[in-house]
């Protein structure tokens, strides 16, 4: 029995590597598209995505969400703060807002896109209205994650 145990221990952190090591080749790819740039500066405040993002050679870390390029969110909460303060916002270059979750993207207009997991699987989703605003052009391979609106 504690061998079992011990099995599908490892065989669940085996799993999970395998799910952060291909979330962090979908954020290699899709984040240097959102702001062209070959290394981007991404906020968050989630201590997990920080972790996975430190794995990676075109992700800079960065403390406050002034100085990111893209604004990776992944609660409500954050969110709801954000468009309270909305001093980032009103910067000349506002940063690009990606989310991590479905339905957190119907909270601000302002979010571009999200990458979550439904049901095991990976989705990749755009919004094209928001994308134009952020005078953002998909390469073709990434289109049909395009949707018009939610």
């Amino acid at each position: 029995m504690k061998k079992v145990l011990i099995f599908l221990i490892l065989l669940y952190g085996h799993l999970f590597a395998v799910d952060i090591s291909s979330a962090l080749k979908v954020y290699n790819k899709v984040f240097p598209i959102l702001v062209h740039k070959p290394t981007v500066r991404v906020y968050t405040d989630n201590q997990e995505y920080k972790n996975i993002f430190k794995q990676s050679k075109k992700i800079i870390l960065e403390e406050s969400p002034e100085k990111a390029d893209i604004i990776f969110v992944t609660k409500k909460t954050t969110i709801l703060e954000m468009i309270q303060k909305q001093s980032f916002m009103q910067q000349k270059k506002k940063p690009v807002i990606f989310v991590s979750n479905y339905r957190l993207l119907k909270y601000s207009s302002d979010i571009v896109g999200a990458f979550y997991w439904r049901k095991g699987r990976s989705q990749l989703l755009f919004i094209e209205k928001r994308l134009t605003d952020h005078n953002i052009t998909l390469p073709k391979e990434y289109e049909s994650f395009s949707v018009d609106e939610l």
